[in-house]
């Protein structure tokens, strides 16, 4: 591995600890030797472990390995790696273990799986996983005729919200809200003039959860969007659990009609594939959940707002504003029953996407 690469992915060090061992061929090498073993027989050898970076957060670093056999017919074996912080991922690994034995393993019958998860290794912090294959629903955005893609994502999300899996306490409007970094306070002392409007969105998102009443929860991805699922013909694999939560399933969606919204200008076709998915999505769902969609679209604002803050990247005070502005208005939208299809039609634009993949 580049020595480079190595330094820079090691600058936030003292929260992965474990790092720099994952990245060390050596060390892997022992780790991996009786993983192919068990898996591919005693007489399988490990020549070599090539690693590769492929994101890093300050909570988790996700690796691909390359794991070169001798003496297999399979001459790679493609394994992904993710290190976290210490005493965190043993729950990510087990809820993907318990999906896997409750339908979304490999021989799934409707074609939708997941990445088979290999191993939590304690004194790593990591857990391993598959590489699936395929490629991510995003590269389907761009044309209206591939309505059948975003037809197999909907049915993808409705699988994981229709799992008798229970992954977590329940998180209601004050847990979602702990998931902005940093927090919604915040942003109102670093912008003032803002103030009241994150207090009025906060104050509408709580009355509006009070009014829908007792919620049907489910499973939730926590971070759905178009690279989270992974197309292959008609297979589908569903990715990156890191965020896996038990709530009401309006949130993934308003996660989702988020991102689209802020691709339209780059992709026009996308209003086309967003029906689609909505059709596919509503026949195996119940079609209530609609009404409480705009409700964490404006959540979903909230949040991406707090994360300009915290990155402070060109521009972000301009963001900002346009995204409160926008959580206000679906929440709004929300107050007047208006669905999801409707809420802020009229505001498609090239708002640049702030999180494709990982923390929100």
């Amino acid at each position: 591995m580049d020595i480079t690469a190595k330094s820079a992915a090691l600058k936030v060090k003292d929260k992965l600890y474990t790092l720099a061992a994952a990245l060390e061929e050596e060390h892997m090498l022992a780790v991996f030797r009786p993983q192919v073993q068990a898996r591919f027989g005693q007489a399988v050898e490990v020549s070599r472990v090539d690693i590769e970076i492929l994101r890093r957060r300050n909570q988790r670093c996700v690796l691909r390995y390359r794991v070169a056999l001798a003496g297999a017919a399979q001459p790679v074996w493609r394994v992904i790696g993710k290190v976290y912080k210490a005493n965190q991922g043993r729950q990510v690994y087990d809820d993907m273990r318990r999906l896997w034995r409750h339908g979304f393993d490999r021989e799934a019958p409707d074609g939708i799986s997941m990445p088979e998860p290999y191993e939590f290794l304690d004194e790593l912090c990591m857990l391993l996983q598959e590489e699936v294959p395929g490629v991510p629903v995003k590269a389907f955005a761009r044309k209206p005729e591939n309505t059948a893609a975003f037809r197999l994502l909907a049915r993808t999300l409705a699988k994981l919200h229709r799992s008798p899996l229970v992954p977590s306490a329940p998180f209601t409007v004050r847990e979602l809200l702990t998931r902005c970094h940093p927090r919604h306070e915040f942003l109102a002392l670093a912008l003032p003039d803002l103030a009241p409007a994150i207090a009025g969105l906060v104050a509408t998102a709580y009355e509006l959860e009070a009014s829908f009443g007792n919620i049907a929860m489910t499973p939730l991805h926590g971070d759905f969007h178009l690279g989270q699922v992974h197309l292959e013909g008609n297979r589908a694999w569903l990715i990156d659990y890191d965020a896996l939560c038990y709530g009401d399933p309006a949130s993934d969606l308003g996660n989702l009609l988020v991102f689209l919204r802020g691709k339209v200008k780059r992709a026009p076709g996308l209003p086309a594939l967003l029906e689609a998915f909505l059709d596919e999505y509503f026949t195996l769902m119940d079609p209530a959940i609609r009404q409480r969609i705009p409700l964490h679209e404006g959540l979903t604002h909230l949040r991406r707002a707090c994360k300009c803050l915290r990155l402070q990247e060109p521009g972000w005070e301009k963001k900002v504003r346009r995204m409160i502005e926008r959580g206000v208005a679906c929440l709004e939208a929300a107050k007047s029953n208006g669905h999801a299809a409707a809420c802020l039609e009229d505001v498609f634009d090239d708002e640049e996407e702030l999180v494709e993949a990982g923390e929100n």
